[in-house]
């Protein structure tokens, strides 16, 4: 069921998360935001070369070498570095010396009712601002260098061109770390986007992808992560797990997924893959379709919210690793009915009647079927911490 958090949450975002290119001249990036974000959030994007620096009046220019994304028109872009913040670690000096003529540069920018744009060069991000009109006369004015960005890409540019490119062309996993396990979130189509009341609009990515990007590494591996919005799930192959997100296999008692679809899932299974289902939403004439689940019997039904679990001997492990959650300490909704004897039970409700927490094999994969009500940022935020348990679960049966 829905709550009334999903229209406060959207309020609170508004106050609480920094916007990527529109934040106010004196804000930093609050949030950490993927590469592809960040791709998507931009009209355009420009490969150049530093072409000139002065130092002493805190001046740059910066040649344009080639449209990767739009058009910009740009045949270079005039810097001046001394409107910025005059802080220590951001300031225009600061700039000023890290640049030097020759070195390759990247800008990403929105252009609206003038140019927002978020640049780099060797392991350092800051922004610039323009007018509108007149681009290839007007003098761009810096803002800051943005540390917090260091967590979308720390490396040389050379290296970050390959992978916009790349990501551009429609390639997956191209950042991911090495060895990293990849895990593909459908999100985005039933619950409210972090910026849902901003007129950026990138990848969609909810509360509960952000809840999960959190999660860094499990089972002594890294772990990446990708979203998408489509229910074809492109790429799936290329994926070690899948995460559907809340209400996207069922919402207000609507089924979402084609046959193509559940097809694709249960060979995604079958070849290895493990599949996590976070949470449906039925109702009581509409129970929530299981063509995506091969073998045995499940239902999913509507259900009052709760929190209290009970967990059993199979899932003590699931339920202290990495993080001891409690009964009470978790947000529930519509849960899982008349599972299958074969199936590994870790929760359920305190009369034992419905699932919160369970598992089923399947070839060589596996499926992780919970009943987690991430329908706001509040309610996501309480089941962060099982989340992040489930993704250590989940990758640690990776073969």
């Amino acid at each position: 069921m829905r709550s009334i958090h999903n229209f406060v949450a959207s309020l609170l975002a508004l106050c609480l998360i920094g916007l990527l290119f529109t934040p106010p001249a004196s804000a930093f990036i609050e949030r950490e935001y993927t590469i592809r974000e960040v791709l998507d959030a931009c009209t355009n994007i420009v490969f150049g070369e530093v072409k000139s620096v002065d130092s002493a009046r805190l001046r740059g220019v910066v040649t344009v070498e080639e449209d990767v994304k739009g058009k910009s028109g740009l045949k270079e872009i005039k810097m001046n570095f001394a409107t910025g913040h005059y802080k220590r670690g951001t300031s225009p000096q600061k700039l000023a010396k890290l640049l030097k003529p020759g070195m390759p540069i990247i800008v990403f920018y929105r252009e609206h009712y003038g140019i927002d744009s978020m640049c780099f060069v060797d392991n350092t991000w800051f922004q610039m601002r323009a007018y509108r009109g007149g681009y290839n006369g007007t003098w761009w004015t810096f803002t800051h260098i943005d540390p917090m960005m260091s967590r979308t890409f720390d490396g040389k540019t050379t290296a970050f061109q390959k992978i916009v490119r790349d990501i551009l062309a429609g390639k997956m996993w191209v950042a991911a770390p090495k060895n990293a396990a990849k895990v593909l979130v459908l999100t985005g189509n039933s619950t409210h986007s972090t910026w849902s009341q901003t007129p950026v609009h990138t990848n969609v990515a909810t509360y509960e992808y952000q809840a999960l990007r959190s999660v860094k590494e499990g089972s002594k591996r890294p772990i990446a992560y990708e979203l998408t919005k489509e229910r074809t799930l492109p790429h799936l192959e290329e994926s070690d797990i899948l995460w559907i997100g809340y209400e996207e296999i069922s919402s207000y008692g609507r089924y979402l997924l084609s046959d193509e679809t559940e097809s694709k899932i249960k060979r995604f299974v079958e070849n290895g893959g493990i599949v996590v289902v976070a949470g449906q939403d039925s109702r009581a004439e509409n129970p929530c379709g299981i063509g995506w689940l091969q073998g045995g019997k499940l239902k999913g039904v509507e259900s009052p919210p709760a929190q209290n679990f009970a967990v059993t001997k199979t899932g003590k492990s699931l339920f202290s690793t990495p993080n001891k959650i409690a009964s009470g300490k978790i947000f529930v909704d519509d849960a899982w009915v008349d599972w299958d004897r074969r199936d590994k039970v870790f929760a359920t409700t305190e009369d034992k009647k419905e699932l919160v927490v369970g598992a089923r094999q399947h070839g060589k994969g596996l499926y992780i079927i919970t009943s987690l009500r991430n329908d706001s940022q509040y309610t996501t935020s309480i089941n962060k911490a099982l989340m992040e348990n489930i993704m250590h679960y989940a990758v640690s049966q990776l073969k």
